[in-house]
């Protein structure tokens, strides 16, 4: 299989700075091409935020660059060995990130703390590690499935028959998490495992992203009928999409991206939720599925 993926992140129309952080990473292998793809959302206010997203963010991207080939070896002989595998890797980086974070702030007399939503995947296979209210999605032509389950109070009084899901999206506390990266010494986090459906487009989001948006209006603007090959051919011949630094974004952002990319469609659905009156950075990072070989 292969993969190709793109993010967007906007500090929104009210912060004072972006605390949101995501990551891209594609590898070929003699398996196929392998991606990570993550999204973190910061909290504590201004530099403490960023500090934390950014935090748990390059730790994911060190696994990949110094843990994952270990991995992969144990995926040559067992799908089923690598996938428990890798949740053992999760389970501790997830650990080491949180008390990472706690130390910080102890050390440093502030509060901070992080979302963490992740995806692995290889070989027809998906593995996520994920924490808070951040979300995945799945999208193909005929619906839109959520692969995560947000830790929030809200979805905790639903599940109990305590809020109705109409009640959940208005209610005062409906951004209140029942766990996240940097507050408390224990963190659980869920372990996602499935199948990798050919042609779909993964997404991953912060909250900030999709409150103001339904399901149907992501399928609709972020699915495979509309993030097209056009779109993607026009993307991979922008310069941030290969050189991924901060000088070439902020150039892109600041001129606007290619008329006809997915970039541009990124920007296009949170200028949407932006002109809803959402509040809140908004970071989203799509991936789709090819057959075949590079």
């Amino acid at each position: 299989m292969i993969f190709e993926a793109t993010g967007y992140s906007n500090v929104g129309q009210v912060r004072e700075s972006n605390q949101d952080s995501y990551l891209i990473k594609v590898a070929s292998t003699t398996m196929g091409d392998v991606a990570l793809l993550a999204v973190a959302d910061g909290m504590g206010g201004l530099e403490s935020g960023e500090l934390a997203s950014a935090t748990v963010i390059r730790m994911l991207s060190e696994w990949f660059d110094t843990k994952l080939p270990a991995a992969l070896e144990v995926m040559e002989t067992s799908v089923g060995g690598f996938e428990q595998f890798v949740d053992g890797q999760w389970n501790g980086l997830i650990q080491d990130m949180n008390m990472a974070l706690i130390r910080y702030g102890m050390a440093h007399h502030m509060n901070l703390g992080t979302t963490l939503t992740a995806m692995l995947a290889i070989g027809g296979r998906y593995s996520i590690v994920h924490v808070g209210d951040t979300r995945a999605y799945e999208i193909v032509v005929g619906g839109i499935t959520q692969l995560t389950q947000d830790q929030t109070f809200v979805r905790r009084e639903v599940e109990a028959g305590r809020l109705t899901p109409e009640e959940a999206i208005v209610h005062p506390r409906r951004n209140v998490l029942l766990q996240c990266l940097g507050s408390t010494k224990e963190v659980v986090p869920d372990l996602v495992h499935g199948n990798i459906t050919r042609d779909a487009i993964y997404l991953l989001c912060s909250d900030g992203f999709r409150h103001v948006l339904t399901e149907g209006e992501l399928r609709k603007r972020l699915g495979p009928a509309a993030l097209t090959e056009s779109l993607w051919h026009v993307e991979r011949m922008r310069p941030g999409f290969t050189q991924a630094d901060d000088v070439v974004l902020t150039r892109e952002e600041q001129e606007g991206f290619p008329q006809g990319s997915v970039s541009e469609q990124l920007a296009i659905t949170a200028q949407l939720v932006m002109d809803r009156k959402e509040q809140d950075n908004l970071t989203a990072v799509v991936m789709r599925v090819k057959q075949g070989d590079r």
